[in-house]
């Protein structure tokens, strides 16, 4: 079987450790691009933030509040792609690697993720995922991943029958793989304790990774 994993929030603690720091240097970003807002006015785009699909839809939904001027945006999206500092530490989901590995063993593992290609490289260094463990790895640009699990499936040459999607957002990971008949596992984490709809694309959920060793034997039985 194919095992198509998203990255952040699914294989690594991407809100946890990154999110408010990235959220923070849009801020300033902004400011000195000339959004005349108080500081902490910060807060409002962290709570904004709780309830977005991303770090882009909390910061645009944050500058409509103040602004029509599209430069202003421009350099708050622009920050959040700046490389990751050295002194931030990047944690890995807890029990990832030892699910990759057992997994590894009996399955094909591809990643499919979205973003900036060179961060999201990074952040797998930094967690240290070798990239070397997927035999498909795609950091698409789009706002849907259908496209992009579409190009996995016809350069593996795997039928949607034999594919499982494990993702933490439902309608951003999992709505599109319904969508192509694939098996899709929402794991409760990160933007995932939010983002759970809708229900009916949903075949199976995970409060832990490791818990996929539980989907595996209901899904093949």
């Amino acid at each position: 079987m194919l095992v198509i994993f998203d990255l952040d929030d699914t294989l690594i603690e991407t809100s946890k450790c990154l999110t408010t720091h990235y959220l923070h240097i849009a801020f300033v970003a902004m400011q000195s691009a000339g959004l005349e807002v108080e500081e902490n006015a910060f807060d409002e785009l962290l709570s904004i933030n709780e309830k977005e699909l991303s770090s882009r839809f909390a910061l645009k939904k944050f500058y409509n509040n103040y602004s029509d001027q599209i430069r202003i945006y421009e350099a708050g999206f622009a920050a959040l792609k700046t490389p990751l500092p050295e002194e931030i530490s990047l944690e890995i989901v807890p029990g990832a690697l030892e699910v990759l590995d057992e997994l590894q063993t009996a399955h094909t593992l591809a990643l499919v993720t979205a973003g900036d290609s060179n961060l999201q490289r990074q952040k797998l260094e930094k967690a240290g995922i070798q990239p070397e463990r997927f035999s498909k790895l795609v950091i698409g640009k789009g706002l849907s991943k259908k496209l992009d699990y579409q190009r996995v499936l016809s350069e593996l040459n795997v039928h949607p029958q034999e594919v499982l999607v494990c993702g933490d957002r439902v309608p951003i990971d999992l709505t599109p793989a319904k969508q192509l008949g694939l098996c899709t596992v929402h794991f409760r984490n990160g933007r995932g304790l939010v983002h759970d709809e809708p229900k009916a694309d949903v075949d199976f959920t995970i409060h832990t990774l490791k818990q996929l060793n539980e989907v595996f034997a209901k899904h093949e039985s």
